[in-house]
Order: structure tokens, then C-alpha cells, then sequence
């Protein structure tokens, strides 16, 4: 029993190191594009990408532990001979991957995804991509390497396992058993996580260098998890010329003014930014604080969310980009490096940066988005007491808004001008809050969420911080509320947008109809920054033809203070309209077009 227990043990820590110096070899290939570097580098890439390692590693290790319980019951000699065919397959695969892999990346400027499957469809064309010198050298470098893996597998793996034909039942039973219970404890590193997020290549971003990111993600999982992402699909949504498409969008901003005011009393405050999970304005009886912290500052009452989901929403929030109807920037990173992010642009202006999440912060990718996003420092559920933990989310907004407000404030005494986000999630299915206000569970989690809000600005004016702050909430989605709300009707967008505090000049409501996104600008604007980078948004006071546009689940809707088309795009109709004519359809489609093109552009 313990020669199959050790052999599967090193078997699986073969294929860890095999990938983990794949990092170097990278680095070396890619110094070039990698720039110059510090030391603690070389060994930080291995160490951060570790994960990935681990988690593949796992799927080959469970299907040998599979082997070897079979080996107890039948012919070792057989079955070390299967062992060899898969190792040396999975060698070939690995090391193709690993070589391709460099040499397509200074082209593609990303590591090899599912389009390769579309590429080997014509392998004429994949062959006549590079001189005949290159494929030759691209196999002799493949034969090398393949002999010295083989030869370090082999010596590697030594002693082999003993037969175990003379061996009893009861000792059969129990080496299987053991062998099963190994491979199964193999899905923890597999998995990556005993929480709702999973293993993805979010995970290894570590450094403000996205080279440094991208050397530490495994190709070989890369290429997986393309396989079941999300897809960009540009020409499902082709409805009309390139041409057509670009001149119906730029209608819909070309009669934006010039701003020529502000309600800022400072042109660099303090600001902090709450992203509040599911908040709905059909809720907004039930959010009593933000009623009054509305009446301090701007109260945007007509404002639509951009998508449904969080990582949607925040992307929307943060880069001021329109959702897509079936795809999240945010979960494929080599995508959603090339957002704009108002992060990256106070950054720039030297602001320092903070972002606080009670929950876990590799899912959907957010932490390759934020560490784009140029944040020093995140917190999220990892960082709070396993105790304080006490949601299937995480932690629970009371506990995250105190902790963040008590370092909000230390935050914005130790540096002149800081951002600081907080992410909530208590709000979010099932609504497992620690108190009852409401029956109803979602009103519940509102109500409670909004206290948190509430004790948060209370913390920020007892300081004395809240006169150089201005504080911007905003959820990141709606939710169907009242019960029964289709996914797809304007009511479920309708959302709360405000900028309270005391750098407000000239508290007010503006009723006019805008998109969670335009926030974005209108800031930068009244802060006299350069806010070209965010073409799908505008700044909401200095307009004259107000619109919001929002994507569901395969459809899409535009929204004029006179008319709405809300259209499904399996069947490309509209299922919900208001008063509505084809140009507006077709606007409606050019949007959805556009935001598509952009993002294959990427």
C-alpha cells in the first residue's frame, strides 16, 4: 500500500514542478515585452502562479490515482504501461502548448486560448504562418525537451509499485480505499476553493506589471478555462454596417455641451465610493438613509443599471462600460485589461487607492480586474476573522462597513487625496443577515444594508473627514422587485445613483434619465479631468438628449425620456416597448453592435 501512496504523491508533484518552471522559460522568451525587473521577481511569477499549477496538476493526478486503484486489482506491469501512455501524452500536449504557446504570444500579446481550436480547423494556413526554419526548429526543440521530461519522469518515479497478486482482500480493500481517499482530497487544489468561487486565472494576478500577471497564468489551464468562458460573439450581433452602426451611436452623444460649471466646492476631494449589491429603486422606501444622504448632495433619480449580474455591474461602475447581453468582461482578464478604469485615472492624478469586499475576491476574476485597476491594497474575506465569516458570501456588511470606515479614515489622514471603494454583498440571494427589519427577505437585506451605508457616513462626519468627501453610491444591478418582475423589464434597472457630502456645492435631484456608467464622466468633468477614454458614457449634467441603455440575458433595451424598445436578441424583436419606432430599434441594435466590436477589437 505505501509504495502506491508515495508513488501517487510524486506523480502529482512531477506535473507541479513541470509546469512551475514553465514560468521561467517564459519570463526568458518574453524579457522583451516583460521589461527590466526586480530579482524577487523570477521567484515571485512561480510562486503566485502556483495555483493554477496546482489545479491542473490535480486533474492528472486524480485520473493516475484512478489507475493505481485499478492496478490493486489487476496486473501492475499493465497498468504502469497505461501510466507511461498518458504521462507521454500529456508530456507532448504540455510541451506543444508550452512552445506554442511563446510563440504566439509577442504577436497576440496573450497566452493561447480556445481560438487556436478555430485556427487548427485549417492547418494550411497555420503552417504557412511562419518559415519552414521555425517549424523545424519548433520540432527539434520539442524532441529535446520531450527526451529529458521523459528521462525525469522515469528516474523520478523510481521505485515502481510492487504487484499485489499474493496480497489479501482486506488489504486490497484497504489500498484502495487510501488511494481513492488521495485522489479525492486531489479536488481541493483542483477546485481551488471551498466557497462558491472556483479556480480561474484571475487568481495569480499579483503586480501592477501585466506581463508579470500573464507569466504567472498556466497556458495549459488558460486554454480550459477559454473553452468554458464566456463568448464575445460580435457576429450574432451584426445587425448593419460597421459604418451605419458608428454614425446611429455617435447621434446619440453628438448633442453633448461643453460643461461649463461644477458641484464640487474642491477640484480633488476625498471620495468614496459604495457599489451596493441588488439596490432597486423600487425599494427606495426602504433605504432611509440614503433618502437623507440624498438630500445632502446630488440625487440622480432616473438612473438604469447596465446589466444584471455584479461582475457586470461593477465593470460598468468602475470602466463606464456598457454589459453585454451574454458575456462579462471581467471574467476573461485579457479582455478587461484593455477597460478604462476611473481608478487608473486618479491613480494617475495621485490619488491612492483602496478597495474593500467582504467577499472572495477571486470570483468572476475580480482580482485581475482590480489589480489592473491600479488598487495597492484590497481587502476582502481572507482578511477578516474566519469567525466574522458568517454569510455563505462572507462577511456581512455591518462588520465590512465598520472596519472599512475605521480605515477609510486613517486612509484619508495619511494621504491628501484617496479613493476608496467598498463592494457590499449582503443584499445579494438568499439574504442571510443577521437581523430581521422586514419580512420580506430582500426589503430586509435593503433595510440592513442601508443602515451600513448610514453608519458609514456617520463614521466620516463624527472624524471630521466628511467635509473634504464626497461619497458616491450606487448599485451595481437592480433585482426583480416587486416579485415576479421579468428579467428583461426596465423596472428591474431602475437603480439609485447619488454623490453626497461635504464637497457638494449645491445639493439637488436631477431627474434626467442616465445610465450607471455616466457617473463616471461626470465626475471627471467636474474635477476638470480628461475623460475621452469612456466613449459608451457621457457627463450626465451637460447633455441634451438623455438615454440609457441596458443588456439582459441575450437582449438589450434603449431608453429616451419619450420612448423605450426593449428587444430580444434570439428572435430580434422587441418584447417591450414604449411609444417606440424603428429608428430607435435600430439605434438600440447599433449600440449593442458597437459595444461587440469594441470588445473584438480587444
Amino acid at each position: 500500500m505505501r509504495d502506491r501512496i508515495v508513488y501517487l504523491i510524486k506523480y502529482y508533484f512531477f506535473w507541479v514542478l513541470f509546469f512551475m518552471l514553465q514560468k521561467p522559460v517564459f519570463m526568458v522568451w518574453q524579457h522583451s515585452r516583460i521589461g527590466d525587473i526586480r530579482w524577487y521577481d523570477w521567484l515571485l511569477v512561480p510562486y503566485h502562479g502556483l495555483p493554477l499549477d496546482l489545479s491542473v496538476a490535480a486533474y492528472i493526478g486524480i485520473l493516475v490515482g484512478v489507475i493505481l486503484c485499478i492496478s490493486v486489482w489487476t496486473s501492475w506491469r499493465v497498468m504502469r504501461y497505461v501510466v507511461d501512455i498518458v504521462t507521454g501524452l500529456l508530456l507532448g500536449i504540455g510541451l506543444w502548448v508550452m512552445l506554442g504557446d511563446n510563440g504566439c504570444f509577442p504577436a497576440w500579446g496573450y497566452h493561447l486560448d480556445r481560438t487556436v481550436l478555430i485556427f487548427l480547423q485549417s492547418p494550411q494556413e497555420v503552417l504557412a504562418c511562419a518559415q519552414w526554419w521555425v517549424w523545424a526548429l519548433g520540432c527539434v526543440g520539442f524532441g529535446v525537451l520531450f527526451t529529458l521530461w521523459w528521462y525525469a519522469y522515469r528516474w523520478w518515479m523510481r521505485p515502481a509499485p510492487q504487484a499485489m497478486h499474493t496480497a489479501t482482500t482486506a488489504r486490497r480493500v484497504t489500498t484502495t480505499g487510501v488511494l481513492f481517499l488521495l485522489s479525492a482530497l486531489l479536488f481541493l487544489p483542483l477546485r481551488g476553493s471551498l466557497t462558491v468561487s472556483t479556480m480561474n486565472t484571475g487568481r495569480v494576478y499579483f503586480s501592477d506589471n501585466q506581463q508579470l500577471n500573464l507569466a504567472a497564468i498556466n497556458p495549459v489551464f488558460n486554454i480550459v478555462e477559454s473553452l468554458g468562458e464566456n463568448t464575445f460573439d460580435v457576429a450574432k450581433y451584426t445587425y448593419m454596417p460597421s459604418d451605419e452602426a458608428r454614425e446611429l451611436v455617435d447621434a446619440l452623444y453628438n448633442s453633448d455641451t461643453e460643461a461649463h460649471d461644477t458641484f464640487l466646492r474642491t477640484p480633488r476631494p476625498h471620495i468614496v465610493l459604495c457599489i451596493l449589491e441588488s439596490f432597486s429603486m423600487n425599494a427606495w422606501e426602504y433605504m432611509p438613509r440614503m433618502q437623507q444622504l440624498a438630500q445632502e448632495g446630488l440625487f440622480f433619480s432616473n438612473t438604469y443599471a447596465n446589466s444584471y449580474r455584479t461582475d457586470r455591474g461593477v465593470v460598468a461602475v468602475m470602466s463606464a462600460f456598457p454589459g453585454q447581453p451574454t458575456s462579462s468582461l471581467m471574467t476573461v482578464p485579457y479582455k478587461s485589461q484593455h477597460l478604462p478604469q476611473i481608478s487608473r485615472d486618479l491613480k494617475d492624478d495621485g490619488y491612492s487607492l483602496r478597495f474593500y469586499y467582504g467577499g472572495d475576491e477571486d470570483f468572476t476574476n475580480m482580482r485581475s480586474y482590480l489589480t489592473n485597476g491600479g488598487f495597492e491594497q484590497r481587502m476582502c474575506d481572507h482578511d477578516f476573522p474566519v469567525s466574522e465569516r458568517m454569510t455563505k458570501w462572507g462577511v456581512p456588511d455591518h462588520i465590512l462597513f465598520k472596519r472599512a470606515g475605521d480605515e477609510i479614515v486613517t486612509h484619508q489622514q495619511q494621504s491628501d487625496k484617496t479613493l476608496d471603494v467598498v463592494l457590499s454583498l449582503s443584499s445579494h440571494e438568499p439574504f442571510d443577515i443577521p437581523v430581521q427589519h422586514n419580512e420580506h427577505p430582500y426589503l430586509n437585506a435593503i433595510l440592513y444594508t442601508d443602515s451600513c451605508v448610514g453608519a458609514l457616513a456617520d463614521r466620516l462626519k463624527e472624524s471630521g473627514c466628511w467635509d473634504n468627501t464626497l461619497m458616491v453610491l450606487v448599485a451595481d444591478h437592480g433585482y426583480p422587485y416587486p416579485d415576479g418582475l421579468a428579467n428583461y423589464d426596465t423596472l428591474r434597472y431602475h437603480i439609485p445613483l447619488l454623490m453626497t457630502g461635504g464637497v457638494v456645492a449645491s445639493p439637488r435631484e436631477v431627474t434626467t434619465l442616465c445610465s450607471q456608467i455616466d457617473w463616471v464622466p461626470t465626475l471627471l468633468s467636474a474635477m476638470g479631468m480628461d475623460c475621452s477614454a469612456y466613449t459608451f458614457a457621457k457627463d450626465i449634467l451637460h447633455t441634451r438628449q438623455p438615454f440609457a441603455y441596458y443588456a439582459f440575458n441575450d437582449g438589450f433595451a434603449l431608453l429616451t425620456p419619450e420612448q423605450t424598445i426593449v428587444i430580444d436578441a434570439k428572435v430580434n424583436k422587441a418584447i417591450q416597448e414604449r411609444h417606440s419606432d424603428e429608428h430607435l430599434a435600430q439605434q438600440a441594435r447599433a449600440m449593442t453592435q458597437r459595444v461587440m466590436e469594441t470588445i473584438e477589437e480587444w
